[in-house]
């Protein structure tokens, strides 16, 4: 029959074309692998998210190490023990290797309640989310709570058995409210300020975008390479290398123009919509850089890949799976302090999450030239090997 015989010729076809098995099988497989572990951590109730933070307590009193015990009771928060010193260790959470830093001061258990009692301090690192610095501020006051209405109450409870005391403890709840000094350190405008989520997802997604230029760089490859345009170049003497010269430039200015319109939105039309505005930092020629380097690796990425394909449906698959992936491992879609240490690990051989990491330090922590050069670097060593490999595929289809 006719229909059974096309369907046969399909099936043949399919079984030719090992990029499209590829592509509906081994990809999707990959794909569902990294964002289960990814996300294992935010999904399970029983592991909590994976907040970790480092713990020094300076007062080594009997209310320090009851606070302490509350809080490695809490599932959700991981302490770390302090291997430095308490300088190194907000130079680490500035860095964001860690969330927070909990420091109890000496004096905070005698002091607890006086009029004027020492702060435990909270310093929370610049990329910390908004949402989390909530959640963190939240636990740690209600922790501090518990320990002060319990010191507080102890002397009421003795003299009135059968009672917890606690009735007449909210009026010390204003009291119990100066036990926390919760701030930032993320700085703006020489002031430590909580930055908004905008600080974070502006450069998030729009990184996202950038790699996404892929598909109509290889899709307009593929027809022209179909429609005989490349042999007609060659024939008129041109190499590889100029050819590929001739998409890079155009699409590199395409790139940066898509940089500029992104942070444009994020500075002046997500406030007009009541959300915060986005800061560029103080260093405009390191946001430059940036800028230049993620465009080069997310052009030269797609002339690869316009390369490797044979047709346009398959560049836009494969270019739609790989982005997905690099930003489900680059912290794109899921904050990578939310991942557990496999995860991590990986997202540091992700270019969408050395571009993250370099915009955020230029956003969020105001870095200069030195600290923001190795993510620069990571990004035109990728587009430089991405570029190479393009030439010798190109190179490749020339003698066929």
């Amino acid at each position: 029959m006719p229909v059974f015989a096309l369907i046969w010729k399909e099936w043949k076809l399919l079984l030719r074309d090992w990029h499209a098995l590829l592509l509906l099988f081994a990809m999707p497989a990959v794909f569902i692998l990294v964002m289960s572990l990814a996300l294992q951590d935010s999904f399970s109730l029983r592991q909590g998210v994976s907040i970790h933070y480092y713990l020094v307590d300076e007062d080594h009193s009997r209310l320090s190490a009851a606070l302490v015990k509350r809080l490695d009771a809490l599932d959700d928060f991981k302490a770390q023990s302090p291997d430095t010193t308490v300088e190194e260790l907000i130079d680490r959470v500035r860095h964001d290797q860690v969330q927070f830093l909990v420091r109890i001061p000496a004096g905070f258990g005698k002091s607890i309640d006086g009029e004027k009692p020492v702060p435990v301090q909270m310093l929370a690192g610049p990329d910390v989310e908004p949402a989390v610095y909530k959640l963190f501020e939240a636990a740690l006051r209600d922790v501090l709570v518990r320990v002060y209405l319990q010191e507080t109450a102890a002397p009421l409870q003795s003299q009135m058995p059968g009672t917890d005391g606690m009735g007449n403890m909210s009026g010390n709840l204003d009291a119990a409210d100066k036990l926390l000094n919760a701030q930032s350190l993320y700085q703006m405008n020489g002031e430590n300020r909580r930055p908004s989520s905008v600080q974070q997802n502006v450069p998030a997604w729009l990184l996202f975008a950038m790699f996404f230029i892929a598909i109509p760089l290889s899709t307009t490859w593929v027809q022209e390479r179909q429609q005989g345009t490349y042999a007609r170049l060659r024939s008129m003497g041109l190499g590889s290398g100029t050819l590929l010269l001739g998409k890079l430039l155009p699409y590199l200015t395409i790139n940066l123009l898509q940089v500029v319109l992104m942070l444009a939105v994020g500075v002046f039309v997500v406030p007009w919509f009541g959300g915060g505005s986005l800061t560029l930092g103080h260093a405009p020629l390191v946001l430059c850089l940036m800028a230049m380097a993620a465009s080069f690796a997310s052009v030269s990425y797609a002339l690869l890949i316009a390369n490797l394909v044979s047709t346009s449906e398959q560049a836009t698959i494969f270019t739609g799976v790989c982005n997905l992936l690099m930003a489900a491992v680059g912290g794109i879609m899921v904050p990578v302090f939310l991942m557990p240490p496999v995860m991590q690990t990986l997202s540091h051989y992700s270019p969408m999450g050395w571009g993250l990491q370099g915009f955020l330090d230029v956003f969020l922590r105001q870095s200069e030239f030195r600290e923001v050069a190795p993510q620069a670097a990571y990004l035109f060593g990728f587009g430089l090997a991405c570029l190479a490999a393009a030439v010798l595929l190109l190179g490749k289809r020339k003698r066929k």
